[in-house]
């Protein structure tokens, strides 16, 4: 028997076939194109993101024949929004967490006292990734959809009301919209309020082991299914990369830098942090998920070569020639530092006008030298989270990494140097789908509880920090840590000269 996990990206959708021993048998991809009308703006065709996760049951099915399919599990991206009629129709293309045009009135709430207690309830920081803050702005500056809305949902609720034509969601990717209380485990309505909603425009809340059987006939016929498969609504992506990490305790983190990038523990305890650095979201059996999310992971190393080199990212062979050079420069990149704030930034700062900035440029920097700052600066920023998280929580042994920059052992092993922390690389990039496996495991009753989840605590390689280039780094994440604070100012009188332009 396997299981089918369907992992919801922004950037492309996947189905990974998995066996009962969470192998990964298959993996089939399909590609997905967000769409960018203006500057800050991210959206997606619900129905062309549809179409590919009904390409891609058709085909997992296909290989792995129908009767052989114990269930069907979901990791989904978090903080998506889409506003559907009374006929389930989308009313608008959906919202992704990298859409910014609630700028505006995220900064707002910021400002006022109730902020501190919607942060303190959701563990959702008030930023504009956050499906509050963009009904916010649709309240106000999209009054037609929003009034004409029957329901507010994220794409994974839509894939499941195709479906089955239920507006269902579970805890998971509820505690990620800012309108989720914690510990109660039900819709906040302070929040609601401050989102000018009531709790019967959201779906019906369920644990993430939740599963549907009655799938609606037409979905059954276009699907070429006969029996009543198990659909289990699973969990956002970033919980499921903790558990597919076997990461079910606080004294280890896991890692995953992709595109973007997080840093998270798995704990018993919500932990509201003072500061209001960190998210902290529910995920089951009484655990959370505390940490933070970068913006700028690959994608900061992406924009360099396509935008700057005017090279050919998909080239693999040429990226890693190109992180080679990186690599035999001097730890430092000879005085540069590199502010990866190039889609502004998440955590610790959440603020959606930080740039990025290269300081110390000079005549004497080349090619390798930019490469270099830019792969050290991504890892600054993770290191940035981290210490965020120990300073809140408590210190953090040992990283389990997973995502893109595992294809590169230069870029990982710079990561260990600069944290200090032995990074143990997890054998699959794809830590999110073997999480989704998990849960579907648990949903079918194969395992009882979460920590079963330490099976995958595995790896293939482990890295151990230079104790010299840590030294160095040390000194360099000091100066890397003071330049946000004093160029804030600076990123917000850019912004204000845009907006009068």
């Amino acid at each position: 028997m396997n299981i089918i996990a369907i992992d919801l990206g922004t950037t492309n959708c996947k189905a990974v076939i998995v066996n009962m021993k969470n192998q990964v048998m298959k993996t089939f991809h399909v590609a997905t194109k967000p769409i960018e009308p203006k500057q800050g703006w991210n959206e997606q065709n619900p129905d062309e993101i549809f179409e590919a996760i009904t390409l891609l049951l058709k085909t997992s099915i296909s290989f792995c024949g129908e009767k052989n399919v114990s269930c069907v599990s979901f990791s989904c991206a978090m903080h998506s929004l889409l506003a559907v009629d009374k006929n389930g129709k989308p009313l608008m293309n959906m919202l992704t967490w990298a859409d910014l045009r609630s700028v505006k009135y995220a900064h707002a709430l910021e400002q006022k006292p109730v902020a501190k207690k919607i942060y303190q309830v959701t563990g959702v920081p008030i930023h504009a990734m956050s499906p509050l803050c963009k009904l916010i702005w649709m309240k106000h500056e999209s009054k037609t959809i929003f009034n004409k809305a029957y329901k507010f949902i994220s794409i994974k609720e839509y894939i499941f009301l195709k479906l089955f034509g239920k507006y269902i969601v579970d805890y998971s990717i509820a505690a990620a919209t800012g309108f989720f209380d914690e510990k109660k485990l039900c819709w906040h309505e302070a929040a609601l309020q401050i989102a000018g909603i009531s709790k019967d425009k959201l779906s019906v809340l369920y644990p993430i082991e939740h599963y549907e059987t009655e799938m609606l006939p037409a979905m059954q016929q276009m699907l070429k299914v006969k029996k009543n498969i198990p659909f289990v609504l699973g969990a956002s992506d970033g919980a499921l990369a903790n558990i597919g990490s076997g990461i079910i305790d606080t004294v280890n983190a896991a890692v995953t830098v992709g595109t973007s990038g997080a840093v998270r523990i798995t704990s018993h305890q919500y932990i509201a942090d003072k500061k209001q650095r960190l998210f902290s979201y529910f995920v089951t059996d009484g655990f959370y998920i505390t940490g933070g999310a970068i913006n700028n992971g690959g994608v900061a190393l992406q924009w360099l070569v396509e935008k700057i080199f005017q090279n050919n990212f998909r080239d693999e062979k040429q990226i890693k020639s190109i992180i080679k050079a990186a690599s035999n420069i001097d730890t430092g990149a000879n005085g540069l530092i590199f502010l990866p704030y190039i889609f502004g930034e998440r955590s610790p700062f959440w603020d959606e006008k930080a740039k990025g900035s290269f300081i110390g440029l000079t005549a004497l920097h080349t090619k390798a030298h930019i490469t270099k700052a830019v792969l050290e600066g991504v890892c600054y920023s993770v290191n940035d989270v981290l210490k965020a998280l120990e300073e809140t929580c408590n210190p953090i042994k040992k990283i389990y990494l997973s995502g893109g920059i595992i294809q590169s052992g230069e870029w990982v092993q710079m990561l260990a140097n600069i944290t200090g922390k032995e990074i143990l690389v997890n054998e699959s990039a794809d830590a999110s789908a073997l999480g989704a496996a998990f849960v579907g495991l648990k949903a079918m009753g194969f395992v009882k509880n979460l920590t079963a989840a330490k099976i995958f605590l595995k790896n293939v390689k482990t890295f151990k920090p230079d104790n010299y280039n840590h030294k160095v780094y040390k000194k360099y994440f000091v100066i890397y840590r003071s330049l946000y604070k004093k160029l804030r100012g600076t990123f917000d009188e850019i912004e204000s000269i845009k907006d009068v332009e």
